[in-house]
């Protein structure tokens, strides 16, 4: 009887001795994963918490305006962010880790996420055990998140909010003109210089070739330089504010759709501004709108598709 206590007794030494042999005081988290996507693309969207909500796996709660988190039991919140991290604490019952996510950019269009940090375990044998296998969930649940993250990012739409298509310049020959207005351009005075382009054109016995051109720029607080194009399929003489352009056929433009008013529009502008600067491109000539929508004859806003073009090289 007290053999077998005894041999007991050793076994359960062993097995606690061996916990502590072999399960540290610190667990490590230490997750990689590679995107093919712009650094500041990606970094721009995951500073903003409420965009988390467009690829996170598990649940999401408020309080008190704070954004909660969840997977599979764990809570993960959002402690603070830098120029190259978000730190992230991970509570799971009484333990709680401190982890940061860092954003390493590889090449001009390719980021390593980073996500480490240490999880603590307990002096108490059991516990130690326990935090162990929660620390495993922890990691496990870790890779799931960062490939989430790598899908969604993966789609230029997501960083950028529309689908930014890299094309070739095909109408290449335009007649061009504009005008100086106080405020910012009405329908009526856009579509009256385009009229003036298509008599023109109708008059020099050539065709149009694609949809009316747009580009609008505020050279003060109140005035506003309107330019029109249209691409022809000749090159055609210049007369009085119309002017013949050329742009390079061929050449590299970057192409995305946008539905809705000026305010829809100026945003995607915005948007496909951020993606040039971000791969460092360089334009060679003005960016604008192709009028996909006849806007005279819509009336509603939201209706309108409008192409925006920008060259770049």
């Amino acid at each position: 009887m007290k053999i077998g206590l005894i041999i007991v007794l050793i076994i359960l030494t062993f097995l606690i001795g061996s916990i502590y042999v072999f399960i540290p005081s610190n667990l490590s988290i230490n997750h990689s994963l590679f995107i093919k996507v712009n650094r500041e693309g990606i970094y721009r969207k995951m500073i903003i918490e409420k965009n988390w909500s467009k690829w996170w796996p598990g649940d999401i709660s408020y309080t008190n305006m704070k954004q909660n988190l969840f997977f599979n039991n764990s809570l993960y919140s959002i402690d603070r962010k830098t120029i190259v991290s978000i730190f992230i604490s991970i509570t799971q019952g009484s333990m709680k880790a401190n982890t940061s996510l860092n954003l390493i950019a590889k090449n001009i269009d390719s980021v390593n996420l980073t996500w480490e940090g240490t999880i603590p375990t307990s002096k108490h044998p059991f516990k130690r055990l326990q935090n162990y296998f929660k620390a495993k969930q922890i990691n496990n649940d870790i890779e799931t998140i960062l490939k989430k993250i790598q899908v969604f990012f993966a789609k230029t739409e997501n960083v950028y909010g529309y689908n930014i298509r890299h094309e070739l310049v095909t109408d290449s020959i335009l007649i061009s003109t504009y005008r100086m207005s106080k405020n910012y351009p009405s329908t009526n005075l856009i579509y009256g210089l385009i009229d003036q382009l298509k008599i023109y054109t109708a008059s020099q016995s050539a065709k149009e070739t694609g949809s009316p051109m747009l580009n609008i720029h505020k050279t003060d607080s109140i005035h506003y330089l309107t330019r029109v194009a249209i691409p022809v399929n000749k090159k055609l003489p210049s007369s009085g504010n119309i002017s013949y352009k050329w742009m390079l056929g061929g050449g590299n433009i970057l192409v995305m759709d946008v539905r809705g008013g000026p305010s829809s529009i100026n945003n995607a502008f915005n948007q496909m501004e951020n993606y040039v600067n971000d791969y460092q491109k360089i334009s060679p000539a003005i960016p604008f709108q192709s009028l996909i929508t006849d806007r005279r004859q819509e009336p509603d806003t939201s209706k309108w598709v409008t192409r925006i073009y920008y060259p770049v090289m």
